[in-house]
């Protein structure tokens, strides 16, 4: 178990050996090197960044693009930021729209129910929304045909703008509040449920000292890490085994 820098961690991913987080509390990005555990700390106000958007809203995930560029899930309004951390500045940003049949009224229902997390697909993006319904939303330029069933592949940002829904797949979670990519697998964490489920398997249980999972990421050396939703950011980061369990000499 490891401390957060930053307060109500809601999203977790690796870039390389580096581990990055995002809370809801404050628009901040917090990351370090990453062997066998966290080394020192670096945080970045990504609002304070030249070419913010003007209201960049809860960060609630943040996935791996490539080199050294990130991109962050906002939730209300419905937008993606993609941030450099090396050169420590925004490099683009897509808000998120959708009008699909059965999914816009609760989409626009509920802000706060917009997306816990999100994917890569083969030229798409794959958004998590979190409840009422858990679902899988695919999004990419207008126009475009829906690939089908999600799944995992390569996603080249267009220019700056919009991203629309093609197609959504209701998921049998009752929320989900964030998912992780493992090969060409798809997990999903669930904070009600305390479990974590790869996609189209049963779930498995999380430790009964994990509340509030709201973070999922797969370590380097292929153990789970999952981060929690607390005030103070202490005890935040838990590393299981490949199984999603304690390892013997953490119990």
């Amino acid at each position: 178990m490891y401390d957060a820098p930053i307060a109500e961690v809601s999203g977790a991913c690796f870039a390389g050996d580096r581990l990055v987080l995002v809370g809801d509390s404050e628009p901040v990005l917090a990351w370090a090197t990453w062997a066998d555990g966290p080394g020192q700390w670096h945080t970045l106000d990504v609002s304070a960044l030249p070419g913010a958007p003007s209201d960049t809203g809860q960060f609630e995930a943040v996935e791996h693009l490539d080199d050294d560029i990130v991109v962050i899930l906002c939730e209300e309004p419905a937008l993606l930021v993609a941030v450099d951390l090396g050169a420590e500045q925004i490099v683009g940003s897509w808000h998120l729209h959708v009008d699909l049949k059965g999914l816009a009224k609760p989409w626009s229902k509920d802000p706060n129910s917009h997306g816990e997390g999100f994917f890569f697909g083969p030229d798409r993006l794959f958004i998590v929304k979190e409840k009422k319904p858990a679902a899988i939303v695919e999004f990419g330029i207008r126009g475009q045909e829906s690939i089908g069933a999600p799944r995992v592949g390569t996603w080249r940002p267009p220019a700056d703008g919009e991203l629309s829904a093609l197609a959504w797949t209701e998921l049998d979670l009752e929320d989900v509040s964030d998912v992780c990519v493992v090969g060409s697998d798809i997990w999903l964490l669930s904070d009600k449920a305390r479990c974590m489920q790869r996609l189209g398997d049963p779930a498995t249980a999380l430790p009964k000292h994990i509340e509030k999972p709201e973070g999922l990421a797969r370590t380097p050396e292929g153990r789970w890490l999952v981060a929690v939703d607390n005030t103070h950011g202490e005890g935040a980061l838990h590393v299981l085994d490949g199984t999603g369990q304690y390892p013997d000499t953490d119990r």
